[in-house]
Order: C-alpha cells, then structure tokens, then sequence
C-alpha cells in the first residue's frame, strides 16, 4: 500500500511537471541585446537553443522508454503519464525543427553578407587596378 502510495505521488509530481513544462515550450524571440543584423551571433544563438532543446527532448524520450519498458510500475497515472510524454516530446521535436531552421537561415544570410562584401572588395581592387594601368 505504501509502495503504491509513494508511485502515485511521484506519478502526479512527472504528469505536473511534464504538463507545465509544456505550456513553457516555445521557441523564444532572439534578445535585444542581440543585432538583428548580427547573423553570426543569432546562428550560435538559436544553436544553443537547439541544444537545450535537444537535451530536454532526449530526456522525454528516455522517459517515454523507461513507462514503455515498466508501465505496470506507474498505476493509473502512468497513462496520463504516457499521453504527457508524447506531446512534450511533439512539441519539443516541433520546437527543435524551428530552432535548426533559424540556424540555417541565420547562417545562409551570414553567407550572403560575406559573399556580397567579398564582391564589393574584389570591385574596389578592380577598379583601383585599372586607374593605375
């Protein structure tokens, strides 16, 4: 009976957390403190998002495994437990593929800015050369 007691609490204390942690899962804006031109600095920064992200959503996962492989142990709860555990994992896959989609953007504009200042060079040098001929 206290067995029993004891996984039910610590059940309820999973399925609170999981839930609320759902509702606090969004990808958010990149700071202020951040240029908005600065593509380098926002890559790492939704780069590090990614990462945490990544972090948590394995640790879901794990946990998914660990109620797949033993669901006896977690009593009623554990099928609340279970639908919890598939939607943070939903919205945490959600939210990784928004992150790494802001790395490649922010990444592919860093690109283009250096590419472009590189042919604004090459013309200046261009240009220099032939008044000096």
């Amino acid at each position: 009976m206290m067995k029993t007691l004891k996984v039910t609490a610590i059940a309820s204390l999973w399925v609170l957390s999981f839930a609320t942690t759902a509702v606090f899962a969004e990808a958010p804006v990149a700071p202020s403190n951040i240029n908005p031109n600065d593509h380098i600095t926002l890559a790492n920064y939704y780069d590090g998002l990614a990462k945490e992200v990544s972090v948590k959503l394995e640790t879901y996962r794990h946990d998914l495994q660990e109620y797949e492989d033993h669901p006896y142990t977690y009593g009623r709860q554990g099928q609340d437990l279970n639908s919890h555990l598939r939607a943070n994992i939903r919205e945490y896959s959600k939210e990784l593929a928004e992150d790494l989609e802001q790395v490649e953007l922010h990444k592919k504009m860093s690109s283009m800015e250096r590419n472009e200042q590189l042919n604004k060079a090459k013309a200046q040098i261009d240009v220099n050369e032939s008044v000096v001929r």
